[in-house]
C-alpha cells in the first residue's frame, strides 16, 4: 500500500465464516437478508475493483476467546434505536484460531491489507488503529460493508463521521445484511438521516474510479511524462483545464516539418479518433502507454535477447575458466604463473571487448558489432578445438584420447592465446542496450518502463547465471572425462549457436516494428525536441514582432539570465538538434537567407493563424511598424553574429537556442536536465568495475584453489559441480528477489528492527551491503576446511550474482539511455 497515492479505502466488517457461510452459529440469521441484498456477489467484485484503484483494503473482524462473549456500548446503554442483539449473551461465537473465525476466501486478505485483530467493540474504531490508518494515508473517501447492518455498520459509520467530519463516509446497501430485510432497510434510512452517504455497490464502483482518476493525476502531475504533456498544451496556448483543439494541434505538428515517429504516432491518431478535441489525458495514453506485446512473432525477438543469447554468452566465456588453469598445469605440464598470463591475456581480451562496444557501438550496438565480435569468438574456439589435435580425436566425437603429457613431457601454452579472440565475445552490454530498446518499441514515444527494465534486466541476468551453472558443470565434466579438445567442441557449437541465434534476431528486427525514426534521439529526448520546436515558433514569432514594434530589450544582444542559459542551451543536444533539423529544412532550400528567414516568419504566422491563442501570439498589435521582408532582413541581421557572409547552422541555434531554453524554465537555475549523471551513480559505476574485478580474479582462481587445498576430493569435474550449484542459487536468488521486489507488504511502524533492515535492502542501499555480504564470503571461502571453502563458495557465487544483478538495474534505470552503453561498458570493463 502506498499510503500518499491512495485516497481511498474500503473497510469489511465481520466477513467471517460465522456469518456468511452455511455451517456459522450466525448463518441463519443473515442468510435471507445476504440473499436478497447479494452480498456475496456485489462484495467480492467491489474489493477486485478496489484493488486495482490502488485503494487501501481494510479488515475488521470479529475474534473471540472460546469462553468470552461479545460486548457492546449498544447494549450496554440499551439503544431505542435497535433491537438490542443476543449476540452479548452467547458464547463460542468467532473463536479465534477455528473455522468460524477465518475470513471468507472470496475476499481472502493479501499482504499489502490491513487486518483490525484488537477490536474491542461493535464499532472499527474502538480498540484499534483504524483512524491512524486513515489519517496517515490522506483517506478521503471511505466506504463500509459488512454485518450487521443496524450494529456493526451503523456503528462504525457514525464513528467515522463524528472522528473524520472532513472525509467523505460511504455504507454500501447491498454490501450489508441484518437478520431481517426491514432492519436492514431501517438501518440504512437511519444512517442516510445523519450525513452518511448510501450507495450501492455499482456507484462505489464509479466514486472509486473518479478518486482513482483524481489521485493519479495529482501524482502524475510531477513526473516527467506529464510536464512534457503540459509543456505541449502549453506551446498550444491552451489553459490547465481545457482541451486543444485537434486542429490547432495538428497545425502545430505540421509546422514542424520534421519526420519524427512521435508525430506521426499523434497525427495517426488523431485522424483515426475523429475527435475535435484532445485532452492531456488523452495525449498521454497516446504517447506513453505501453502496448503490450501479442502473439510468438513479437515475443521471439524479447525471449532472445533475455533468455537465449545471455545464455550462451555466459556458457562460451566461462567455460575457460574451469579447464584453463589444470590444462597448463597438469595437462601440458607449465608453471602457474603461465596460468597467469593465461586467464590475464584472456581477461584482457574481455575488458578490450566492452571497450570496443563502448567507442564504436553507436546507438544500436547489435546491429554494428554483435555479428563480428561472434564471429571472431567463434574463430578462437575453432582453433582451440582444431590447433595440434591428436589424429585418434576427431572434431565433435567426444571420445577420450591420449595428452601430449601423459608420457612425462610438456605442450606448449601459444595456441591457448587464442583465448584472446574468444574474450572479444564479451557482448553483455550490447544484450543488455538491446533489450532497452527492445523494451522502448512497447511504448509508441519510445520511452522506456523504468520497472519493467529493472524486472526485465534481473531475468536476463539470471539466465546469465544459469548459462555459468551449465558451462561450469558441463565444462567440469568434459574435461575431466574426455579432456582438452571435447571442451573446446563444446565451445564452439555454443558460440556457434549463439552466433545463429544473433542472425535470427537481427532479421526478425528488421522485419518487426521499427525503431524511431528520423532523429538520432529516441525516449524523452524525442519528446523533449517536439517541446522545443513548439516553443521555438512561440520565441521566434514574439521576438520579431518586438523588433518589428521596436522593442528596446529584443534589439539588445543581452538579457536577464541569458548568458547563464546559453552556457546550458549549448550543451542540450536536443535543443540543438531540434533548431539544427529547423535551421536545415528553412535555409538549405535556397542561397537568399533573408528569403528563407521571410518562409520561416511566414510559416509560424500561417500556424497562429488557425486558433492558436494568446500564449503562443504576441499580446502585441499585429499591426508593424515595417514590412515583412524588412523585419525579416533585420532579425537575419540581429541573429548573425559575423554579420556577413551566409547564415550558419551554428549561429542560428546559439541566437535561438540560450532564448527558448529561458522561455520554458523561466530561469536557467531552475532547469532539470536528464542526462544528469549523480555523484553516486558515477561511485556506483566505479564500484561495478572493481566488483567485476574481484568476480574474474575469484572464477580464474578458484579452480586452483580447490584443487591445490583438497586434490583428493576435487578435480575438473567436481569443481565444475561446486560452482555450478553456487551459480545456480543465484538464479534462484535472482527470480526471488524479483518476485518479493513485485509484492507489497503492510507497513509496520513500530517494529524498528524491520525498519532498518527494510532501508538496507531497499535501492540504493541494497548494493552496497550485498557487496559487504560477498566480500566476507569470499575471506571465508580461504578457510582450509573443506565444507567450510564449499559452503561460502556456493553463498558467494549466490549472492555475487545478485550484487551485479542489482547494479545492472540500478545503472539501467538511473542513467540516461543514451549513456547507458558507455557506463555500462566502463563498468564491466574489467571483469
Amino acid at each position: 500500500m502506498s499510503g500518499s497515492g491512495s485516497r481511498t479505502a474500503i473497510l469489511l466488517l465481520d466477513f467471517q465464516n460465522e456469518f456468511v457461510k452455511k455451517g456459522g452459529k450466525l448463518h441463519n440469521d443473515v442468510a435471507d437478508t445476504m440473499e436478497k441484498t447479494g452480498v456475496l456477489e456485489n462484495v467480492p467484485k467491489l474489493v477486485d475493483f478496489a484493488r486495482k484503484t490502488d485503494a487501501m483494503i481494510i479488515y475488521s473482524p470479529v475474534v473471540m476467546k472460546e469462553s468470552g462473549t461479545l460486548t457492546s456500548s449498544v447494549t450496554r446503554r440499551q439503544s431505542t434505536t435497535f433491537h438490542t442483539t443476543e449476540y452479548s449473551k452467547q458464547y463460542g461465537l468467532f473463536t479465534e484460531n477455528t473455522w468460524n473465525c477465518e475470513i471468507i476466501h472470496e475476499v481472502e486478505p493479501r499482504n499489502d491489507d490491513i487486518i483490525l485483530r484488537d477490536r474491542s467493540d461493535f464499532s472499527a474504531f474502538e480498540g484499534t488503529k483504524l483512524i491512524s490508518e486513515l489519517r496517515d494515508n490522506n483517506i478521503t473517501h471511505f466506504f463500509i460493508m459488512g454485518f450487521l447492518t443496524d450494529a456493526c455498520v451503523y456503528q462504525t459509520s457514525m464513528a467515522a463521521a463524528k472522528l473524520l467530519p472532513e472525509m467523505s463516509t460511504y455504507v454500501i446497501a447491498d454490501g450489508c445484511a441484518a437478520k431481517s430485510l426491514d432492519k436492514h432497510e431501517a438501518a440504512l434510512e437511519n444512517i442516510a438521516n445523519k450525513s452518511v452517504n448510501v450507495v450501492s455497490a455499482s456507484e462505489a464502483e464509479s466514486i472509486l474510479a473518479e478518486c482513482a482518476a483524481s489521485s493519479k493525476q495529482s501524482f502524475l502531475d510531477d513526473s516527467d511524462e506529464w510536464l512534457m504533456i503540459e509543456k505541449i498544451f502549453s506551446a498550444g496556448g491552451v489553459g490547465r483545464n481545457e482541451s486543444m483543439d485537434v486542429d490547432i494541434l495538428r497545425s502545430l505538428i505540421e509546422s514542424l516539418h520534421s519526420d519524427s515517429s512521435i508525430l506521426s504516432t499523434l497525427t495517426d491518431s488523431l485522424e483515426a479518433s475523429g475527435e475535435k478535441e484532445i485532452s492531456r489525458a488523452q495525449m498521454h495514453k497516446i504517447l506513453f502507454q505501453r502496448k503490450h506485446r501479442s502473439g510468438f512473432s513479437e515475443n521471439f525477438p524479447l525471449l532472445i535477447l533475455m533468455s537465449y543469447l545471455p545464455f550462451l554468452y555466459s556458457v562460451s566465456t566461462r567455460i575457460p575458466f574451469i579447464f584453463i588453469a589444470l590444462e597448463i598445469t597438469q595437462g601440458r605440464g607449465r608453471e602457474l604463473w603461465e596460468v597467469g598470463v593465461v586467464l590475464g591475456t584472456y581477461q584482457v581480451s574481455r575488458a578490450l571487448g566492452n571497450l570496443i562496444v563502448v567507442m564504436f557501438g553507436g546507438k544500436d550496438p547489435f546491429k554494428r558489432l554483435q555479428i563480428l565480435l561472434s564471429c571472431i569468438a567463434l574463430f578462437g574456439w575453432s582453433f582451440l578445438a582444431l590447433f595440434g589435435r591428436p589424429s585418434e580425436t576427431s572434431p565433435f566425437s567426444f571420445t577420450p584420447y591420449l595428452s601430449e603429457t601423459d608420457g612425462g613431457g610438456t605442450g606448449s601454452i601459444m595456441p591457448l592465446f587464442a583465448l584472446f579472440c574468444v574474450g572479444l565475445g564479451e557482448t553483455i552490454v550490447i544484450l543488455q542496450r538491446s533489450l532497452m530498446m527492445e523494451t522502448a518499441k512497447e511504448s509508441p514515444s519510445g520511452i522506456m518502463d523504468e520497472s519493467l527494465v529493472a524486472q526485465r534486466f534481473s531475468y536476463q541476468y539470471a539466465f546469465v547465471s544459469f548459462g555459468a551453472t551449465c558451462a561450469f558443470i558441463v565444462g567440469g565434466w568434459l574435461y575431466t572425462t574426455i579432456g582438452y579438445y571435447s571442451v573446446c567442441d563444446f565451445g564452439m557449437i555454443i558460440q556457434a549457436l549463439h552466433l545463429l541465434g544473433a542472425l535470427v534476431y537481427l532479421f526478425l528486427a528488421r522485419n518487426g516494428k521499427k525503431s524511431l525514426k528520423g532523429d538520432e534521439l529516441d525516449g524523452n529526448d524525442l519528446i523533449r525536441s517536439v517541446i522545443y520546436r513548439f516553443q521555438a515558433a512561440s520565441v521566434i514569432s514574439k521576438y520579431s514582432q518586438d523588433v518589428a514594434n521596436g522593442t528596446e530589450h529584443a534589439m539588445s544582444s543581452e538579457s536577464q539570465g541569458l548568458s547563464d542559459a546559453a552556457i546550458k542551451a549549448k550543451s542540450d543536444r536536443v535543443l540543438n538538434h531540434s533548431l539544427g533539423e529547423m535551421y536545415r529544412h528553412f535555409f538549405l532550400q535556397k542561397s537568399d537567407d533573408v528569403v528563407c528567414m521571410e518562409e520561416l516568419l511566414n510559416s509560424i504566422e500561417s500556424t497562429q493563424a488557425t486558433g492558436v491563442n494568446a500564449s503562443l501570439t504576441s499580446k502585441r498589435p499585429t499591426a508593424m511598424a515595417i514590412g515583412k521582408h524588412k523585419l525579416s532582413k533585420l532579425v537575419l541581421f540581429l541573429v548573425k553574429s559575423k554579420g556577413q557572409g551566409r547564415l550558419t547552422e551554428r549561429e542560428f541555434v546559439s541566437f535561438w537556442g540560450p532564448r527558448i531554453y529561458l522561455s520554458i524554465y523561466e530561469s536557467s537555475q531552475e532547469a532539470k536536465s536528464v542526462n544528469v549523471i549523480w555523484p553516486y551513480m558515477r561511485a556506483v559505476v566505479a564500484t561495478q568495475a572493481i566488483a567485476a574485478l574481484c568476480i574474474g580474479i575469484f572464477l580464474s582462481t578458484a579452480l586452483l584453489s580447490y584443487t591445490q587445498r583438497f586434490p583428493e576430493r576435487c578435480d575438473a569435474a567436481t569443481v565444475g559441480l561446486l560452482l555450478g550449484i553456487g551459480e545456480g542459487a543465484g538464479v534462484l536468488v535472482i527470480f526471488a528477489k524479483s518476485y518479493l521486489s513485485g509484492r507489497k507488504y503492510k507497513e509496520s511502524t513500530n517494529n524498528l528492527l524491520l525498519g532498518i533492515l527494510k532501508a538496507i535492502v531497499a535501492r540504493p542501499l541494497n548494493v552496497p551491503f550485498v557487496l559487504f555480504v560477498a566480500s566476507l564470503c569470499s575471506m571465508l571461502f580461504s578457510v582450509d576446511n573443506f565444507i567450510v571453502a564449499v559452503t561460502f563458495q556456493m553463498i558467494y557465487s549466490a549472492v555475487n550474482d545478485l550484487a551485479v544483478s542489482l547494479m545492472n538495474e540500478l545503472i539501467g534505470t538511473s542513467i540516461p539511455s543514451e549513456k547507458f552503453k558507455y557506463y555500462q561498458g566502463i563498468g564491466q570493463w574489467l571483469i
